[in-house]
Order: structure tokens, then C-alpha cells, then sequence
């Protein structure tokens, strides 16, 4: 079967997305900016490799995401930590046949698609493939089928927003014997400082620059 992007998302309701963003954006605000991050996302695969979307389960997301996104399938992410989440969307998407699996997020919307083309081809030759974010976290997550099921061990126990989850994750990779290929380091857009490193690296063209165009834009001051 194709290669799989799984891009981990969220349904953009003002209130429930990015509120981290606050004050400098409003709810609002901030629920159209992710909307535009989850489009770049989903723009991210490279030819020939099939996208899914995961979310949680909330009133309308199947419905509204499956409408936005057609050419992609949507699926309903488990309860339980990250960790639990990323293992059930690897272990279904293995138990499906599928041999090379890249799972990203969606807070990044700068990120370059080469490094989406570089994990799927570090996996031709590779068990494991990982990004690492700024904050000590990670982007994206590759693996080949070969590793599973023993490649659970990633994600239980690991320290989940924390800065020292991709060391975690490379030691526990170590410990599996798990030859894991290194990403260029990026970063995900999380606070308002971020939001000025993200204006100067957007591509023109991709749907969050024009929503930034539009946000960003100061409010004309009243005349009189």
C-alpha cells in the first residue's frame, strides 16, 4: 500500500485551538490561524503518499474535516495521552498493510516539505525517522512496519510537553536497537513570540500567509 502521512489535528473552534496565542489574537482569531495551519498541513505529503487526518471526537469534526479535506480520510483519535493516540494510529495503519508511516503535527505551518520528502525516504532504509522541534519535543515521527509492534515502546511513559521528549525518544530508540535517521530541527508555533519567526518564514501563497496577511494587519485608526 501507499505510503501514509497522519497529520494530528484538531477541529478549529474558537476556544479550543491555539488559545496559548492569547492575547495577541482573539479566540476567533486564533481558531482561523490554526484552520490555516491544518490546511498547510494537509498539504504536506509528498506525491504518492496517501494523507489521514486524526482528530479528537468532537460534536461535527467528521462531518466539517471530511467536507474541508475530501481527498483525505478522517479518523477519530483514541482517549488517553499522546502516546496512546500515536500507537493506536501506527498500529492501525500497519495492521492495514502499510509499510512506511509519517506522523505530523499541526502546529508548524513554516515547515519545509523537503523534510516530509526526507522522512519517508529515510524509511526505505531506515526503521525510524524524527524531527526534532525547538522546545525539545518533536514534529514529525516515521516509522517503517518492520519496527512494529516492537516500536510501542516510543510512546509509553514518554514525557510528553516537556523539552526533554525527543532525547527521551532517541534513547528509547537506542534501547530498542532501533536505527532512528535525524530530521533537520524546526519549530512549532505555540506562543505570541512565535508568530514573529513564523511572518518572516511563511511561503507565499500557502494558507496561512494570507490569513496572517489578514490578522496582522493594523486597524485603521478612527478619523475626527
Amino acid at each position: 500500500m501507499n505510503p501514509r502521512l497522519l497529520v494530528f489535528g484538531r477541529l478549529p473552534e474558537p476556544g479550543h485551538v491555539k488559545t496559548r496565542l492569547y492575547p495577541e489574537l482573539t479566540g476567533e482569531g486564533s481558531a482561523v490561524l490554526y484552520e490555516a495551519f491544518l490546511d498547510d498541513a494537509m498539504k504536506l505529503a509528498p506525491d504518492g503518499v496517501a494523507v489521514e487526518l486524526w482528530v479528537p471526537d468532537r460534536p461535527g469534526a467528521m462531518e466539517r474535516l471530511g467536507s474541508r479535506y475530501p481527498a483525505a480520510r478522517v479518523r477519530l483519535q483514541s482517549g488517553g495521552s499522546l502516546g496512546d493516540r500515536l500507537e493506536m494510529a501506527f498500529s492501525c495503519t500497519f495492521d492495514e498493510g502499510v509499510e512506511r508511516a509519517v506522523a505530523i503535527g499541526s502546529d508548524h505551518p513554516t515547515l519545509p516539505p523537503r523534510f516530509v520528502v526526507r522522512a519517508f525516504e529515510a524509511l526505505a532504509d531506515s526503521p525510524m525517522a524524527l524531527g526534532p522541534s525547538l522546545d525539545g519535543g518533536y514534529y514529525a515521527i516515521g516509522l517503517h512496519g518492520s519496527a512494529w509492534p516492537g516500536a510501542r515502546g516510543l510512546f509509553a511513559g514518554a514525557p510528553w510537553s516537556t523539552s526533554g521528549l525527543f532525547a527521551w525518544t532517541r534513547a528509547h530508540a537506542a534501547s530498542l536497537r532501533l536505527d532512528c535517521v535525524e530530521l533537520p530541527p524546526w519549530y512549532d508555533v505555540d506562543r505570541p513570540a512565535d508568530l514573529a519567526r513564523m511572518a518572516g518564514d511563511l511561503t507565499e501563497g500557502s494558507a496561512t500567509a494570507g490569513v496572517w496577511a489578514r490578522l496582522a494587519r493594523p486597524t485603521a485608526e478612527p478619523e475626527g
